[in-house]
């Protein structure tokens, strides 16, 4: 038994040694890190996700309000706007136009609870946005007006925030996070509802949650800057996360006309015209167009006295090219024409019958 208890300390003391040993070590170790002024990170944990993101969000709460769209007294839908600017006494806010389409009142609700009465200052179908105008007893500081970004900086992959009144304003505030899945995405649009495509909008593609209310809410980026307006996602059971904002670089040119004009001023050319690529055979030879031309509108109508007529376009031509750009369906014709400004000078490569002409029109 004596045996077994002189084996037992014995190895208690040898642990003892080597546990002295590395203390030692350790505290020389210790010693020399703080006489050096050393500092080893062993690993670094990021503890601001939380702070980071419920500061942009409570520094933006207030520049978001609601926007009712009135028919008479009745209430026919909610949406959401964004503040521009405040000036001489009014407050401008950015919305879409289907937000305020066919309204006979528009009022806006700010973030205090407190509804106005608004103005249409303007709207335009093409882009689907509105400029509506509050008259206000009390200011607005700077800081609850947005900050402008610049869209053409934005990056797949970025963290965005959408806010908005999803489903009326029992939810007014609501914040949905996502991120940008796409930029420069072209999303076909049927502006009078008669089945064909009359406009390709031009948007920022996000995976945030863009429900019904959330129409003319802002999408800003981490530094709290309003990058663009929500108007629309894909509404289908086999689609999520397909949102889509319109470029706050694709709005700033449209608010300025609409504030400086109530209305946005487009080139005038003074055509009508359709797509021939899905004309049938038959059709075409009805109308006399080559069978083997397959891209470009055919002229439906020319009004009188326009720059279309001055430059001796007629009806069942065929225009291919405008202003060296090929011309492939009438509304890239539209997008085209809109891309340029009052008193341009255009080339318009056209065909009649058999034979190709190239004229020129000034723009009006």
């Amino acid at each position: 038994m004596k045996k077994y208890a002189t084996l037992i300390i014995g190895v208690l003391l040898i642990w003892n040694t080597v546990l002295t040993f590395e203390y030692v070590g350790v505290k020389n170790l210790l010693d020399t890190l703080e006489l050096t002024g050393e500092v080893k990170i062993i690993r670094e944990v990021d503890t601001e996700f939380t702070t980071n993101f419920t500061k942009v969000v409570a520094d933006n709460l207030a520049k978001v309000v609601g926007v009712s769209n009135y028919y008479q007294t009745e209430l026919v839908s909610t949406g959401s706007g964004a503040i521009y600017q405040f000036q001489d006494g009014n407050v401008y806010i950015i919305t879409n136009n289907h937000v305020i389409d066919g309204a006979t009142k528009v009022t806006v609700t700010f973030v205090n609870g407190e509804e106005l009465d608004a103005i249409v200052v303007g709207s335009d179908k093409f882009t689907d946005l509105a400029l509506l105008k509050v008259p206000v007893d009390f200011t607005i500081e700077p800081e609850n007006v947005f900050n402008i970004g610049d869209s053409s900086l934005t990056k797949v992959g970025e963290t965005v925030l959408a806010i908005g009144s999803p489903l009326g304003f029992d939810f007014s505030g609501s914040v949905t996070m996502g991120i940008i899945s796409g930029t420069d995405r072209i999303v076909p649009v049927d502006i009078d509802g008669d089945g064909v495509d009359d406009w390709d909008s031009i948007v920022l593609q996000t995976d945030a949650a863009i429900n019904p209310g959330n129409s003319g809410g802002p999408l800003i980026n981490m530094a709290g800057e309003l990058i663009g307006i929500t108007s629309m996602k894909i509404a289908d059971s086999s689609v999520e996360g397909m949102g889509f904002a319109i470029p706050i670089n694709e709005i700033v040119p449209i608010i300025e006309q609409l504030m400086a004009n109530g209305k946005v001023i487009r080139p005038l050319l003074g055509v009508s015209g359709v797509s021939i690529d899905t004309m049938p055979s038959a059709q075409k030879s009805f109308y006399g167009i080559q069978l083997d031309l397959k891209k470009g509108i055919m002229i439906t109508g020319v009004q009188a006295g326009s720059p279309a007529s001055k430059a001796g376009l007629k009806a069942k031509d065929v225009i291919t090219i405008f202003d060296g750009i090929t011309v492939t369906s009438f509304k890239q014709f539209r997008r085209l024409l809109y891309g340029k400004a009052v008193g341009d000078t255009v080339e318009i490569t056209y065909v009649r019958g058999t034979t190709t002409y190239t004229t020129s029109a000034k723009l009006e």
